[in-house]
C-alpha cells in the first residue's frame, strides 16, 4: 500500500471520528448535560440580562434565535440520533404547552383579584368614625365618669385621643375619664384621626338619695304603721328637715313623727317632705275588714240551657272596694259562669261555683238536671186501683162453698159461712184446694205489683242521695283563677371589666383579698333565676348575663345596652342584683333603688317593698325604698332605673345588703346565704305579681 493510500484512508478516519464527536456533542447539548458555546446559547444569556436598552435587547434575542434554528437544523440532518432529538423535541413542546397553560391560568385567575384591586384602590375603605355615646352627661360634684367614647368599628386598632376641657374648674378630662368638679357646664373635646367631637358636660350640686322604709301600705281600720326617712350622704349640710302630709287624712293620717292611723276604708298618700328639694311618699290602702261574704240563694238547681244570676252577699259592702272579682266553674261542661256571676246550665252534673273577693272566696254547688218526663207518673196511678181490686175479692171466696161464691158479701162476712159449713160437712174436704189460694192471694199481689213499685221509688231515692250530699257538703276543692304571666329580666350588676366594688370585710370572706361585687351578683342572680322557675307557674326569665362578661367597655353604654334587652324582650320588669357599700364601712341593711317617673313608680316601688318584706324576714335591716333624681333635669340618677323608665318599664335595683360591713357578712359569706338572699327576692317578686306556686 502506497503512501498516499494510507494519508486518504487516514484522513477519512479523522473526519468520521470529527463527525461521530460533533454528532455526540449535539445530542448532549440538547438534552442540557453539555453546553455548546459556539451555539450562542450563553451570550444570549447575558446579553438579555445586562442589557439595559430594549432594541438591543430584542436583537440578541433575535439572533440567538435564529442560531437555535440553525443548529437544530443541522441537527435534524445527523441520522444516527435522530430517534432521541425527536424525543427531546416533543418534551419540550409538551413542557411549552404546559407552561402556556399554566400561564392562561394563572392569568385567568389573576384577572378578579386585579379587579378587586383597582377597586378597592378605586374605592378606599373609609376610616372609622367616633362618637359619644350620651352628647351631653350630666355629672354631679366630685363624680368621675368615663367619657363614653365609641368606635363605629370595633375592629379598628386603637388610636390616640388628645383631650380637652373648655373649663377644667367645672369638669375636666384625663385619659378619657371626666372629672365633675363644681357647678356649671362646659364642653369636652377629642381630637383623633383628623376627627374633631365634642361633648356637653353639665355638673350639678350634689343630691342626696333619699329613701323611706314603707313605699306602700295596706291596713284595716284602726292599725297603725311607723315611717321612717334616711338620706345618704347622712353627713350633708343641705336642708333636710322632715314634715308630713296626707292626701286623704279621712282614709289615713299621718302625725308629725310620721306614725300613719288608718281611718276607714280608701285610698290615701303619705308624703314626707324632706327640706325643700326632696319627697318621698307611701301609697296607704285602707280595707275594710271583711266579716261576711256568702251566696244569697246557697246551692242551687238548674235544668240545661237555663241562665241564673248567682247574688252573693258582702258586708260590709265596702270591704270588697277596690278588690279584683273573679267567677269561676270546677266544671265548665256542666254549667259556666260569666265574670258577672250569671250561670249558664249546659248539660247534668254538679258544679262548684265560686267567686273570689280579694283573697276571700265563698262557694255554692249547682246541679244540673235533666226535666221531669211522665213515666214517673204512671206507676202511682196504677197502684191505688190494681191491689185494692184484686185483694178483696178473692179471699172471701175461700171460706164459703162454691154454691156461695155469687152470694152477696155481708152475708159471706158473717154466720152463714158457720151455717154453710154446718150443713154440709160432706164438702169440705172439696175446700181444701179453694182453701190454698187464700194463702197465696196475699202473697202473689204485693209481688206483681206493690213490691215492684216500691223496689221503682227506693232506686229513685238512691239516685238521689248523691245529688243532695253537695247541698250540705260543699265541694272542699275550690279551683284558683288563672295564673299570671310575667316575663322578667334577671341582671347580675357589673361584670367583665366592670367588677363593682370590692369587700373590705378583708378575712371574713372566702378570699382573702376581698370577694368583688360583680362575682357575687353572679351567683345570686342565677340562683335566683333557677329557684322563681322551678316554684312558680307562668314566669319567663330572660338573664342580661350568665359569664363574667359586660356589654361595652363604656360604662355608660354598658347599662344602656342591659336595659335595652328588657326592651326587646317586652319584659314587666327588670331586676338588677347588687350589694351595697359606703366608704365608712358601717352603713347596714338592704334598699331597693326605684325611679320616680310617674308610669312606673308605682310598681316599682311595690315590687320594692314586697323584697324588702322576705329580707327583713332575714334579719336583714329595712332601709327602705329609694328615690335620687339626676340634678334638676327631673330624671333618675341610677342607669338602670332611668334608661328602664325611658322604656316605660320598671327597673329596680336591690341592693341585699352592705358587703363591706363585718356585721353583715354572714348574709353572704356561704353558698346557704347567698340562697337564702336569692329565695328571699323572688318571694317579694312572686308576692307583688301574685304568682301561684307549683304543686
Amino acid at each position: 500500500m502506497d503512501r498516499k493510500r494510507i494519508a486518504m484512508l487516514a484522513g477519512v478516519g479523522v473526519a468520521a471520528a470529527m463527525v461521530l464527536a460533533l454528532i455526540v456533542a449535539v445530542i448532549l447539548h440538547f438534552t442540557g448535560a453539555v453546553s455548546l458555546p459556539f451555539l450562542g446559547a450563553e451570550e444570549t444569556k447575558v446579553a438579555f440580562a445586562t442589557t439595559s436598552d430594549p432594541t438591543k435587547a430584542s436583537e440578541v434575542e433575535a439572533t440567538s434565535t435564529e442560531a437555535e434554528e440553525k443548529s437544530s437544523a443541522d441537527v435534524t440532518q445527523v441520522k444516527p440520533g435522530e430517534t432521541e432529538e425527536k424525543t427531546t423535541e416533543e418534551e419540550t413542546e409538551t413542557s411549552t404547552e404546559e407552561g402556556t397553560t399554566e400561564e392562561s391560568t394563572s392569568e385567568e385567575t389573576s384577572e378578579p383579584e386585579t379587579e378587586e384591586e383597582t377597586e378597592q384602590e378605586t374605592q378606599p375603605k373609609e376610616p372609622p368614625t367616633y362618637r359619644f355615646v350620651e352628647p351631653i352627661l350630666h355629672l354631679e360634684a366630685g363624680e368621675e365618669q368615663m367619657s363614653g367614647l365609641v368606635c363605629s368599628d370595633p375592629t379598628a386598632p386603637p388610636v390616640p385621643v388628645y383631650w380637652s376641657s373648655a373649663n377644667p374648674e367645672i369638669a375636666d378630662i384625663i385619659d378619657g375619664m371626666i372629672y365633675a368638679k363644681s357647678e356649671g357646664v362646659t364642653t369636652l373635646t377629642a381630637k383623633l384621626v383628623g376627627q374633631e367631637i365634642t361633648c356637653q358636660v353639665q355638673v350639678h350640686e350634689p343630691t342626696l338619695l333619699v329613701y323611706i322604709n314603707y313605699s306602700y301600705l295596706n291596713l284595716l281600720p284602726g292599725e297603725k304603721k311607723q315611717l321612717a326617712v334616711g338620706v345618704e350622704p347622712a353627713d350633708t349640710k343641705q336642708n333636710i328637715a322632715l314634715s308630713w302630709q296626707s292626701s286623704n287624712p279621712k282614709v289615713a293620717a299621718v302625725d308629725g313623727n310620721g306614725v300613719v292611723t288608718a281611718k276607714k276604708a280608701g285610698t290615701a298618700r303619705i308624703v314626707g317632705h324632706v327640706g325643700k328639694k326632696y319627697e318621698v311618699y307611701c301609697d296607704v290602702v285602707v280595707e275594710a275588714k271583711l266579716e261576711s261574704l256568702i251566696f244569697v240563694d246557697g246551692n242551687v238547681t238548674m235544668q240545661p240551657g237555663q241562665t241564673r244570676f248567682l247574688p252573693v252577699s258582702v258586708v260590709p259592702v265596702e270591704a270588697a272596694s277596690g278588690k279584683a272579682i273573679v267567677w269561676q266553674s270546677s266544671k265548665p261542661e256542666v254549667a259556666t259562669v260569666d265574670q258577672g256571676g250569671n250561670v249558664h246550665a249546659l248539660s247534668p252534673g254538679n258544679t262548684t261555683i265560686s267567686v273570689f273577693v280579694g283573697d276571700d272566696y265563698t262557694a255554692c254547688v249547682v246541679m244540673v238536671k235533666e226535666p221531669p218526663t211522665q213515666a214517673p207518673t204512671q206507676p202511682p196511678t196504677q197502684a191505688p186501683t190494681e191491689p185494692p181490686t184484686q185483694p178483696p175479692t178473692e179471699p172471701p171466696t175461700e171460706a164459703p162453698t162454691e154454691e156461695s161464691l155469687p152470694a152477696e158479701t155481708g152475708e159471706a162476712e158473717t154466720g152463714n159461712v158457720e151455717e154453710s159449713s154446718a150443713d154440709v160437712p160432706t164438702e169440705a174436704p172439696t175446700m181444701e184446694p179453694v182453701t190454698e189460694p187464700p194463702t197465696e192471694a196475699p202473697t202473689s199481689p204485693p209481688e206483681e205489683t206493690l213490691p215492684s213499685e216500691t223496689q221503682g221509688e227506693t232506686s229513685e231515692v238512691i239516685e238521689t242521695e248523691p245529688e243532695t250530699e253537695p247541698e250540705t257538703d260543699p265541694i272542699p276543692d275550690v279551683p284558683l283563677p288563672p295564673a299570671p304571666k310575667v316575663t322578667l329580666v334577671f341582671d347580675a350588676g357589673h361584670g367583665g371589666v366592670w367588677p363593682g366594688s370590692s369587700s373590705g370585710a378583708g378575712n371574713y370572706l372566702r378570699r382573702a383579698n376581698g370577694q368583688l361585687e360583680k362575682d357575687l351578683t353572679l351567683v345570686v342572680a342565677m340562683m335566683a333565676k333557677t329557684y322563681i322557675e322551678d316554684h312558680y307557674e307562668g314566669v319567663t326569665i330572660m338573664m342580661t348575663r350568665t359569664t363574667d362578661t359586660q356589654f361595652s367597655t363604656d360604662q355608660v353604654e354598658d347599662l344602656k345596652l342591659r336595659c335595652a334587652i328588657a326592651s326587646q324582650v317586652g319584659a314587666d320588669a327588670m331586676i338588677s342584683f347588687h350589694f351595697n357599700a359606703v366608704t365608712s364601712h358601717t352603713a347596714s341593711g338592704a334598699v331597693v333603688l326605684c325611679s320616680q317617673k310617674p308610669t312606673v313608680a308605682a310598681t316599682s316601688a311595690g315590687i320594692g317593698s314586697c323584697v324588702l318584706d322576705e329580707l327583713e324576714k332575714l334579719g336583714i335591716g329595712r332601709r327602705g325604698v329609694a328615690t335620687k333624681l339626676l340634678g334638676d333635669t327631673g330624671l333618675d340618677y341610677y342607669a338602670i332605673n332611668r334608661h328602664c323608665a325611658a322604656y316605660d318599664i320598671p327597673g329596680i335595683i336591690i341592693e341585699n345588703c352592705f358587703y363591706d360591713n363585718p356585721a353583715e357578712v354572714p348574709f353572704f359569706d356561704s353558698e346557704a346565704a347567698l340562697m337564702n338572699l336569692a329565695i328571699a327576692d323572688v318571694k317579694g317578686i312572686a308576692k307583688y305579681y301574685g304568682l301561684r306556686e307549683k304543686k
